[in-house]
């Protein structure tokens, strides 16, 4: 299947996704394709789209440029942290459940970008992806997901 038009009708997941998050024309199409092989609703596919480590790094590269030019005196660990809270629950309701000491514990060990990336994804692939995948199905669609991401 050749997409001519990446915002075709039927693509409701692409239409949702923020431009700077978008995949290449090339995924976009095998993800499409992935999609309806296993006739995945466009919410359920963008949510695993959404929570792969590859989508993560993208959107916190993307939170660090917006807080960098929201907090231009901040200091790196100030904007660090910034970005952390903003990952956590209730400011983000699918976010991480954590208290004030537990991020402040945690931001002991966070000195750069690359530290907080790896920290939320090790966090977030702790927590499976489809919440009920009894054959494991979820598991390698989401693995397919991130290949395609990776290419």
């Amino acid at each position: 299947m050749k997409l001519d038009n990446q915002f075709e009708a039927d693509i409701f997941w692409l239409e949702r996704l923020p431009r700077n998050l978008r995949p290449d024309e090339k995924q976009i199409e095998e993800l499409e394709n992935l999609r309806r092989r296993y006739r995945l609703t466009n919410d359920v596919f963008l949510m695993t789209l959404l929570s792969s480590p590859i989508m993560t790094r993208r959107v916190q590269e993307n939170v660090y440029v917006n807080v960098k030019q929201r907090m231009p005196n901040a200091s790196e660990k100030e904007l660090l942290e910034a970005i952390f809270k903003s990952r956590v629950f209730p400011k983000n309701p699918a976010g991480l459940r954590m208290t004030d000491e537990e991020i402040q514990r945690e931001m002991q060990h966070i000195d750069c970008l690359e530290d907080l990336i790896k920290f939320i994804t090790e966090i977030e692939t702790q927590e499976p992806r489809f919440k009920r995948d009894i054959l494991g199905i979820g598991r390698r669609i989401a693995k397919r997901i991130d290949g395609i991401l990776h290419s």
